[in-house]
């Protein structure tokens, strides 16, 4: 069943207040306190002053006070009456349609699906959530139609992943006011999302939304375009996340949420953010679809000299230290190339390591790859430390008219102590494991990619390895690898697996890793490109 309520005191604005609200099981109260499913915000209606109900196998409006101040279809109620689809109820300034649906009322399973009952229930909504359809009607002010237009420009120069999302994400970030905009991407109608990217108002790269996997049933599964005016959480306010829909169906996710006791998203909101996603759809498809054939054509040249490039940077031989031991795993990405890693001995007799990962269009990843690489030699000569190279890089690679970004961690121990300093940028991830098989996440969720940002101050912090410990680091693509079923890996399998080879030489756990995860990192499909490196303290 559900409601669409109509404040008539706007209905001369621009945008009158109109909430549609779903309610999937009866008793559902009305009344001017806050408390109630529908609250009625005037003095002259009673704080508890109905309810709707189910009698048989009919919906009922039921007046706790009769007085006869709502009315149904212009005729007072002052008993329980029988409801239809279609009718409309009015209390004050308030008008209610009723609208029963059976999908939306008891959320029926498709036909030959009923293992989705059980999903239904394992992912709830909150009360006051609206469920919109796919072709449901939108409409919006003449200021976010500017927005969609300028919007609609800017994605005339998104002809890969990255650019795509980083561009939604941007425009979510600033006409919604998020606490976190995240949005994802997969190549098909099913299987799991391929490319994600979320970014927090402080910053924080996320890879899953909270409560990832009801929005990934609802949304991607079912075709449904949420709105969560009030989640109940102690972090987030309000909710909106809807599908991404192509003809071969479901083909990303769009989620934001607003920070507690600030913004609550309504049904204007919710038409927005279903006009972004209407206008990415068609971007998405020509990207999976490859229909920029004349581009892919010039591109391909310059992947396959970026591919040779970066196998002549790779390390023929890793230096040798008595007291750390390293090991490193690479494979070429299917469809994008701008790993990097390097190990050097400084003239000191410290350990520098360098694992990053390039975002741009080839050829500004060919010549970026090349700086990082030299930047990186340059600066171990003058013993700079991790958090100034990287400020350095940002300073070298910034340029607004031909954009990249580099997601980097940078390195440098001291071999005989096991004392080190390190500075991350971006999404490439470090953990440090325990003797015991214990992990600790090193990355700075906080700091950007390298020449994402102009002047960043990029910080860093202090590593002590006792013997016996890991520091693995590892980029993406390790993370976005999928087996032939098209299952994602993810960033947590990939720490258990790692922490499963505690304690243990560099090469030996990376030879265990590679084993446990054979369907991934050897038959499966490597989108990007896979860098993954072991250092290691042995007792």
């Amino acid at each position: 069943m559900r409601l669409e309520i109509t404040d008539n005191r706007t209905l001369t604005d621009e945008n009158p207040s109109v909430r549609a609200l779903e309610f999937r099981a009866p008793p559902v109260s009305l009344g001017s306190h806050s408390e109630n499913l529908v609250q009625l915000p005037d003095i002259a209606i009673a704080p508890r002053y109905a309810a709707l109900d189910i009698a048989g196998d009919n919906w009922v409006f039921k007046p706790a006070i009769r007085d006869g101040l709502a009315r149904l279809n212009g005729k007072p109620i002052f008993d329980a009456v029988e409801l239809n689809d279609g009718d409309q109820i009015d209390i004050t300034y308030f008008s209610m349609r009723f609208i029963l649906d059976a999908e939306l009322m008891v959320e029926l399973p498709e036909a030959g699906k009923l293992d989705d009952i059980s999903k239904i229930r394992q992912f709830p909504l909150p009360p006051r959530s609206e469920i919109r359809k796919p072709d449901a009607e939108i409409s919006m002010n003449a200021a976010r139609q500017k927005a969609l237009a300028d919007f609609t420009f800017a994605l005339r120069g998104c002809n890969d992943f990255s650019k795509l999302l980083e561009t939604t994400i941007r425009i979510m970030r600033t006409e919604f006011g998020a606490r976190l905009a995240w949005m994802g991407l997969r190549r098909g109608a099913v299987g799991p999302l391929e490319l994600v990217d979320g970014l927090t108002d402080d910053g924080v790269y996320l890879g899953q939304p909270p409560k990832f996997e009801t929005f990934e049933y609802r949304c991607l599964a079912r075709h449904q375009f949420i709105s969560i005016p009030r989640t109940g959480e102690a972090d987030t306010q309000s909710v909106l996340a809807l599908p991404i829909l192509a003809p071969r169906g479901a083909i990303g996710l769009l989620y934001l949420d607003s920070k507690k006791h600030t913004r609550v998203y309504d049904g204007a909101d919710l038409s927005f953010l279903t006009a972004v996603a209407r206008v990415v759809a068609p971007v998405v498809e020509a990207v999976i679809d490859q229909r920029l054939e004349l581009k892919r054509e010039q591109t391909t040249g310059v992947l396959t000299v970026v591919r040779e490039m970066r196998a002549r940077l790779d390390l023929k031989r890793i230096p040798d230290w008595p007291g750390l031991q390293f090991t490193a795993f690479t494979k070429p990405g299917a469809e994008s190339v701008g790993d990097i890693y390097d190990v050097m001995r400084l003239p000191n007799g410290l350990a520098a390591v360098l694992v990053g990962r390039v975002c741009g269009d080839p050829i500004r990843t060919a010549l970026v790859v090349a700086q990082v690489r030299g930047a990186f030699r340059m600066a171990g000569l003058h013993a700079d430390p991790p958090r100034t190279q990287l400020k350095a890089l940002n300073w070298i690679l910034f340029d607004e008219t031909d954009p990249c970004r580099l997601d980097a961690a940078i390195l440098v121990a001291n071999p005989k102590t096991g004392v080190a300093e390190l500075a991350t940028a971006g999404a490439v991830g470090v953990v440090q494991i325990s003797s015991q098989g214990e992990h600790h996440r090193l990355t700075d969720r906080k700091a950007p990619p390298v020449a994402s940002s102009k002047g960043f101050e990029y910080g860093g912090s202090t590593v002590r390895m006792k013997a016996g410990e890991t520091l693995a680091f590892y980029t993406p693509g390790c993370a976005n690898a999928c087996n032939q079923a098209g299952d994602r890996l993810g960033e947590g399998r990939l720490i258990e697996a790692l922490c499963d080879g505690f304690n243990r030489p560099a090469a030996a756990a990376i030879d265990d890793l590679l084993q446990d995860l054979a369907a991934f990192f050897k038959v499966g499909r490597f989108p990007d490109d896979i860098t993954l490196l072991l250092l290691h303290r042995p007792e």
